[in-house]
């Protein structure tokens, strides 16, 4: 049965309650039974995406209306990241993971967009799993409309990936061949493209005022 996400605001952290419906067969009736995993969360959300206008960097969207953004030539990529400086879920402890929704495509006004979820390759099975809970359903890659998620499983990679606020916030992330690590997804699928990131991010909002 589906489960019903509510979100409450505590102690300016971000709590999320996630409800599951579950069926128990007693005595020949059934009972309906709730079950709550409380997420702790605390952090960023941040986002960049190709853009050669001066905003540096853009989160206009895919069709940045600013000065300059016509002059952009190439492939395109966009992203949407989670940080977290602190939080668990369901007892696992999640501080200083990152998380990425990427896409990519093919070239400058291509729309063959190749969705990705990165996270940093310093988290254990257990943390892998911790995060798409958490922010799967409930993330795409367009900066736009962050809560837009792609219809199809995307598939998951290990990668190093730091976050860093050296006077700004900065991402500097590896996605290529021999450096990232399948986790979820499938083998036999060509790796579409290699991409390095090494510069500045916009801070979209904090994960206390983010609504899954």
């Amino acid at each position: 049965m589906r489960a019903f996400p509510h979100a409450k605001m505590k102690f300016g952290q971000l709590f999320y309650e996630h409800h599951g419906l579950i069926a128990k067969k007693r005595g020949g009736a059934v009972h309906i039974m709730t079950t709550v995993q409380t997420y702790q969360l605390k952090g960023t959300v941040f986002a960049a995406q190709a853009c050669s206008c001066s905003c540096e960097p853009c989160v206009c969207g895919d069709h940045c209306p600013c000065q300059g953004a016509d002059a952009y030539l190439g492939p395109r990529w966009r992203f949407i990241g989670d940080t977290l400086s602190a939080g668990q879920s369901s007892g696992r402890d999640l501080t200083g993971r990152t998380l990425l929704n990427l896409a990519l495509n093919s070239a400058e006004k291509a729309t063959d967009w190749n969705e990705v979820i990165l996270i940093d390759d310093q988290a254990i099975p257990d943390q892998v799993g911790a995060l798409l809970q958490v922010f799967e359903g409930s993330q795409g890659s367009e900066v736009a409309h962050p809560h837009r998620v792609p219809s199809a499983s995307r598939p998951v990679y290990l990668v190093p990936m730091q976050y860093t606020i050296t006077g700004r916030p900065t991402l500097v992330v590896t996605f290529s061949l021999s450096r990232s690590r399948l986790v979820r997804g499938d083998p036999s699928q060509p790796f579409f493209k290699e991409w390095t990131y090494d510069g500045p991010v916009a801070l979209v909002q904090d994960l206390s005022q983010w609504r899954q």
